[in-house]
């Protein structure tokens, strides 16, 4: 995501996954921060002390160990550390992670750093669930929206599923029998073999170049494994029907 190129002194973080929040969090403390141009430029000292986790001037507010809740005596000790001037830079950031875990007394403690903090105080709120800080706290803040996650496929189901491809596209028809065969006595649960399936399919339809014959057939089969529901008589009858028809 591009940072805005003139900052505000508050921002509410939502969407994405934690790690991104996270990671556009750090690129906007040491925007705030950087020294060189543009900023963030990565290779200022302020920079890479934001990165590297040690900038005094950039603290971390989160849940302590024996609690769920940002409690109000966390709200309370920030507010009074924002009115020490900043050691080293020429702002001083918090980053309130996950700020959708501040009790009501924390937002509303919260709310007056926000609203008459010192011009130098720059507040970043990460949030999994917006809807639970107060709106009086979301007024403050202008949002930056990420994207949705995109669902990873597992990375052995992946590796197996081209596996499979390659198989079903270059094997012989006693080498596929074999493998489904083998496949079916491992038990899989229907979504299971639906994820092994749909993944196979992406698999097969990127190498539609090299085996376009098989290929267009094996797409063809595939779909209509999803689009009929073939998947629910179980694994043994699903993977005999692929077999089945790939060699008809």
């Amino acid at each position: 995501m591009e940072l805005p190129q003139t900052l505000s002194h508050a921002y509410l973080i939502t969407g994405g996954s934690e790690q991104q929040r996270q990671e556009l969090a750090r690129r906007m403390a040491a925007a705030y921060l950087c020294t060189g141009q543009p900023a963030p430029c990565g290779v200022c000292r302020h920079c890479r002390k934001v990165q590297g986790g040690i900038h005094p001037d950039v603290q971390w507010v989160t849940t302590l160990a024996d609690k769920r809740e940002i409690t109000v005596d966390q709200a309370r000790t920030l507010r009074a550390d924002l009115y020490v001037t900043p050691n080293e830079g020429a702002r001083k950031v918090y980053i309130i992670d996950p700020a959708d875990a501040l009790n009501p007394a924390a937002q509303n403690a919260l709310l007056k750093s926000l609203e008459d903090g010192p011009a130098y105080g720059a507040f970043l709120l990460l949030a999994e669930q917006p809807g639970r800080l107060l709106e009086t706290v979301r007024s403050r803040c202008e949002t930056l929206s990420l994207p949705p996650q995109e669902d990873q496929p597992d990375p052995q189901q992946l590796e197996k599923a081209q596996a499979l491809a390659q198989l079903l596209l270059t094997g012989s028809e006693l080498e596929v029998a074999q493998q489904l065969t083998a496949l079916e006595l491992e038990k899989p649960k229907s979504a299971q073999l639906l994820e092994l399936l749909s993944l196979t399919e992406g698999c097969v339809a990127g190498q539609l170049a090299q085996h376009p014959q098989r290929g267009v057939k094996l797409l063809q089969i595939l779909k209509q494994c999803r689009e009929n529901g073939v998947y629910n008589p179980g694994a043994g009858h699903v993977l005999g029907w692929v077999c089945t028809r790939l060699f008809a």
